[in-house]
């Protein structure tokens, strides 16, 4: 996965949708509403922001998601 690409992942007992913004090795800290996000970076298991098409940032390890858009 590089940055641009459209990726999904399991919410809950649906599917979110976003594109990549950065991929990092190392450890990630985000605040994202209000919630403090950690992500183990590694160069095997990357920590990946995302970008949500409603405009949320999210953070994955890259394990957890899936290339393409959402099925319907």
């Amino acid at each position: 996965m590089k940055k641009g690409d459209t990726v999904h992942w399991e919410w809950g007992a649906h599917e979110a949708e976003g594109k990549v913004v950065k991929k990092e090795t190392k450890t990630v800290n985000k605040r994202i509403k209000g919630a403090e996000v950690k992500r183990k970076g590694t160069k095997e298991e990357p920590a990946v922001t995302l970008k949500t098409d409603k405009g949320q940032t999210v953070l994955k390890s890259e394990s957890e998601l899936k290339k393409g858009p959402k099925k319907k």
